[in-house]
């Protein structure tokens, strides 16, 4: 019998133990990250449930956290505890993650005997992860760091009104956004230098959002290349400006300007991955939020890995932790974030809700890839222009059968939650096709497209 789940940032699987150096290996791993549990008794190749004897069982309970107290340091408490897989026995130990790290192996040494979690494998932690690891284990933040090269002279009044409702130092140091130095001076720390300075990058290097345009599936032809800055809320409205005109399937007139009216990809999976990336990437690391544009998908590699307690197996469950807590604060005054723990949700519903494939979230070596496909869920069918016959139905179809529609209706017909259907709505009486009839709880929607 095979285990249903696979190994992951937060599972791993081991068939016996000859030795002890692997396991070592993958305790200090998961307590350096986010914790995890190892299966004893699993083969990690096939997921084969074969458990483990009696005798096995009383020797590990015996030898393995006097094992890890020998081998790793500073020390970590281990839960050890069998379960009954498929009829099997298997012993698990679950790893918390520590609030000492780094944790190190210590016949390596530090930083050699530094491992984390990456994915379903464990790997010597870099320099970049050692300094990162160092700063968790005192509290501090990037975010937090003072930037003594600047003042609040220095800092946009028109940056600083998105945000702040009094636009002096006192209030500026109360938001948590700087702090007066040994001179008496108001120096403003990362957060207020990438919120409030429009040349951010010149102090935090590569705080920058890269879009480029390839015209097929693949880089070889580039298209159009764009760098933005400006701070943070102007990156966010030229970046989602600057993928509109990139994405538009249709355009209408207004003036003398042609604005995009309908894209390729929902508006709000597009919004919401773009504050994501500005909301929660890793400004320590230096590189740039890099959106590339293909015919087939748009994709986002954000500098940073997933923040803890958040991993790929979790995703969806609405957890939200962020790694930069005052720029998610002055994103939420601006209206730029709502609700906590929502915003991939929203991606994946709203694309899903469009008929399009799942947007994928990948994590890789300090980065996380998010890509929102412009593909169909279901493929077309030879030459056909009709949609498999499994294919949820359009709203027009939905509408031809019905002479009004309510919120609710509509999301029985569309198999999604009433708030996404809501959305559908909206949309379509943005776009004229149907009109609101009624109001509060007797609303109701008729086609006129």
């Amino acid at each position: 019998m095979k285990y249903s789940r696979m190994e992951s940032k937060v599972l791993e699987f081991k068939a016996k133990l000859d030795d002890y150096t692997r396991l070592t290996q993958a305790v200090v791993a998961f307590a350096n990250t986010q914790g995890g549990t190892i299966v004893l008794g699993i083969r990690d190749k096939g997921r084969e449930i074969i458990g483990l004897s009696d005798t096995d069982i009383e020797r590990y309970h015996a030898e393995l956290p006097q094992a890890v107290a020998d081998a790793v340091a500073p020390q970590i408490a281990l839960d050890l505890f069998e379960q009954n897989f498929g009829g099997k026995t298997c012993l698990v130990i679950r790893v918390f993650p520590g609030p000492h790290k780094p944790y190190f192996i210590k016949r390596l040494g530090c930083p050699d005997g530094i491992f984390v979690r990456f994915g379903s494998h464990n790997r010597r932690a870099d320099e970049y992860t050692v300094e990162e690891l160092a700063r968790q284990k005192t509290g501090a933040r990037f975010e937090d760091t003072p930037v003594p090269q600047l003042t609040f002279a220095d800092l946009s009044h028109d940056l600083m009104s998105n945000v702040l409702q009094k636009m002096d130092e006192r209030e500026f140091i109360g938001s948590g956004f700087g702090m007066a130095d040994v001179t008496g001076r108001t120096i403003p720390n990362i957060a207020g230098t990438l919120l409030f300075f429009p040349d951010h990058s010149r102090i935090v290097a590569e705080s920058t959002i890269s879009v480029v345009q390839y015209a097929g599936k693949d880089k070889q032809n580039l298209m159009k290349r764009e760098t933005l800055e400006g701070g943070i809320h102007r990156i966010l409205e030229l970046s989602f400006s600057y993928l509109s005109a990139l994405l538009g399937r249709s355009y209408q007139i207004e003036g003398i300007t042609k604005v995009p009216h309908e894209l390729e990809l929902p508006e709000e999976a597009l919004r919401e991955a773009l504050v994501n990336a500005v909301a929660h990437r890793a400004y320590d690391y230096e590189a740039p939020i890099r959106i590339s544009v293909f015919s087939n998908r748009v994709e986002f590699l954000n500098p940073g890995s997933f923040y803890a307690p958040i991993h790929r197996e979790n995703l969806k469950e609405g957890l939200s932790r962020y790694r930069n807590p005052l720029i998610a604060d002055a994103l939420r005054k601006t209206g730029h974030m709502e609700k906590q723990g929502i915003g991939i949700a929203r991606i994946i519903d709203s694309c899903q809700g469009e008929g399009l494939l799942t947007p994928s979230f990948v994590e890789l070596e300090h980065f996380v890839k998010v890509t929102l496909y412009m593909e169909p869920s279901e493929p077309k069918s030879g030459n056909s222009v009709a949609l498999t016959s499994e294919r949820p139905p359009t709203p027009r179809e939905i509408f031809s059968k019905e002479e009004t529609l309510s919120s609710a209706e509509l999301a029985q017909h569309i198999g999604k939650s009433q708030a996404m259907a809501k959305k559908v709505l909206q949309k379509l009486k943005k776009q004229g096709v149907i009109e609101q009839v009624g109001r509060g709880p007797a609303t109701r929607y008729r086609w006129i497209g």
